[in-house]
């Protein structure tokens, strides 16, 4: 593998010089928000942009993707979702969001104004014909969820070809914890698998005032959330990292007055290890069954969402490497594994990859992914879109 050039391009100091046009970037992304599978506008922007700047562009990949390249031979892309979240944010100023209900609460726009950054960084590269290799964008959409047929954007990019002869893949997520100006990367497991599922729990209505003659399905339903807990408490080694989140409970009866006949469970299953999948599973089929015992049913819908992601031990290397030349080595640090989940774990498992954390908390006020007060240190843009286009050039060994 190359190494980073003692030569190479400052692209801090370029990327800084451009910080302006990039935040100008992510705040007209942020203002105007789409949700998974709706990325249309925003894709429209991308596709514009990467043609401008003299990529091969191929639209509506996976849905709204956008695949834009340049250069021929060994190949590395650079991948940025591009989806927000269903979430109604609060007032964080001139750039918030301009739909109803939707916002980018998880930093997609930032992912894509770096990697817009660094095409831009690498455009004028190429003109000077500085770098003998491939270049790949993916820009995502649909990381948040998947569609009816249980698929993500990742999944659909992929069954297109997006990586076809990819020899390496790197990403970013932005951390609103983790300071501006700094990265964190770790090789092998990082982010959790992610399984989801909804429970239907059914009982028989009746008024309120006569329980006997129905059965109970909100206190059926409570009795399965209970003791699923004990999935991760009891049936499970404790060395072995998971949760399992109930996060939704909703009755088709909402009144005072009524014997719920139906009601909805939806949750969440995070691990690494495949054997826990296969504990748990068996283990809320025989939990559910507590509504079978009491005179009810109960229909379980369960979803693998995405594998665990692993990152690769000489393209982490790569990036460590990139990023103590441009930040300093005590802004590159190690990161724990999360029990978070991102579908970029797809391309994982089917090319050397590394996804890395980039800082962008804001000091004075840190926020949180998925709240509706979520916002970054903008003055991490920049650092981002370096950190990517130096890695790519470092990759390709520049002439």
């Amino acid at each position: 593998m190359a190494k980073t050039l003692s030569k190479a391009p400052d692209m801090l100091e370029r990327a800084r010089a451009i910080h302006a046009d990039l935040s100008a970037v992510r705040r007209a992304i942020h203002a105007r928000p789409e949700l998974s599978f709706q990325e249309r506008e925003t894709a429209l922007m991308v596709a514009a942009a990467m043609k401008e700047l003299g990529y091969e562009v191929s639209q509506n990949i996976g849905g709204e993707g956008v695949v834009a390249q340049r250069g021929e031979g060994r190949t590395i892309a650079i991948r940025a979702d591009m989806d927000a979240l269903p979430i109604q944010e609060a007032d964080n100023g001139v750039y918030r969001s301009q739909t109803k209900g939707v916002m980018h609460a998880c930093g997609h726009d930032v992912h894509t104004s770096c990697a817009l950054g660094a095409a831009r960084l690498l455009a004028s590269l190429f003109e000077e014909g500085a770098i003998g290799g491939r270049i790949r964008f993916l820009f995502q959409p649909a990381e948040e969820t998947i569609n009816e047929e249980g698929k993500s954007g990742a999944v659909l990019m992929l069954e297109e070809g997006a990586i076809e002869n990819v020899d390496a893949l790197i990403g970013l997520h932005v951390d609103p914890k983790l300071p501006a100006g700094k990265i964190a990367v770790r090789q092998g497991a990082l982010l959790a698998a992610c399984d989801s599922f909804n429970i239907t729990v059914r009982g028989r209505s009746c008024h309120g005032a006569q329980p006997e003659q129905g059965i109970d399905a909100i206190i059926l339903a409570s009795q399965i959330v209970q003791s699923l807990q004990t999935v991760i408490s009891r049936r499970k080694s404790p060395l072995q990292p998971a949760v399992l989140t109930i996060g939704g409970i909703k009755s088709a009866t909402y009144r005072p007055n009524v014997v719920a006949a139906e009601v909805e469970l939806t949750g969440t299953l995070r691990y690494f290890d495949q054997s826990v999948h296969d504990m748990a599973l068996q283990e809320i089929n025989n939990i559910c069954s507590i509504a079978s015992v009491f005179g009810g049913s109960f229909e379980l819908d369960y979803v693998h969402d995405t594998p665990a992601l692993y990152n690769d031990e000489a393209i982490c290397a790569l990036v460590s490497s990139v990023g103590r030349q441009l930040l300093g080595t005590e802004n590159v640090v190690n990161i724990d594994p999360q029990l978070g989940a991102d579908d970029f774990s797809h391309f994982t498992a089917h090319v050397p990859s590394c996804y890395l954390v980039l800082g962008a908390c804001i000091e004075e006020s840190p926020r949180d992914l998925h709240t509706p007060t979520f916002d970054i240190d903008e003055a991490a843009l920049p650092v981002g879109a370096a950190i990517l286009a130096q890695t790519a050039l470092a990759f390709l060994d520049p002439r």
